[in-house]
């Protein structure tokens, strides 16, 4: 976000923003449950996005935030005053993006293994509001190389016994039927002459 019609130095903008950003994290330690919300699974190397009911006017401040021992990690945030503060954590930055139409979901562009964990979802109402999400990841199904190729041999194989199997039992029932034909044929005609 880009700053527009600034009129106080970066320094003062930065000092600000920290202060609020330390504020909202306190006030985030009293005003979130111990229990998540809802747990949202996603699979590695694909998207997921993780849901928040923020209100469907955008709040002024939102930030998504994941519990990571002492220190929560900021994954990402918004704010509408325009200026540009980075406080997103290094291995969130260029991975995650906010949808703030609807809802405030945080969408993981590519999520890894090293992202599960439990999120918070702030957003400055009255009261401050939290909401939290256990996000788990599991590995993607990798195919052993050859794989597809052998089952499918083993399919066709049955497919091409079961087929051999008809074939031959029509070649035995038309066979028997024609020689149950000949010999009531045979008899009929020889008890004819008698």
């Amino acid at each position: 976000m880009k700053s527009v019609g600034m009129t106080s130095a970066p320094g003062v903008r930065s000092v600000c923003f920290r202060g609020f950003s330390l504020a909202f994290l306190l006030l985030s330690t009293c005003a979130c449950s111990d229990l998540a919300d809802i747990t949202v699974t996603g699979t590695d190397g694909e998207a997921v996005s993780l849901p928040c009911k923020c209100p469907p006017d955008l709040p002024p401040y939102l930030v998504w935030q994941k519990i990571a021992g002492e220190q929560p990690l900021v994954v990402n945030y918004h704010k509408n005053d325009n200026q540009e503060d980075n406080i997103t954590a290094l291995e969130y930055r260029n991975r995650t993006e906010l949808k703030l139409s609807g809802n405030c979901s945080l969408v993981f562009h590519r999520v890894t293994p090293s992202d599960q964990g439990l999120y918070e979802c702030y957003y400055k109402t009255s009261p401050l509001r939290c909401e939290r999400i256990h996000l788990l990841v599991t590995e993607k199904q990798h195919q052993i190389p050859g794989q597809n190729v052998q089952s499918t041999i083993v399919a066709s194989s049955v497919c091409v016994f079961l087929i051999i199997v008809a074939i031959a039992a029509v070649y035995v029932g038309i066979t028997c039927r024609n020689r149950l034909q000949i010999r009531r044929t045979f008899i009929a005609t020889s008890r004819g002459s008698i």
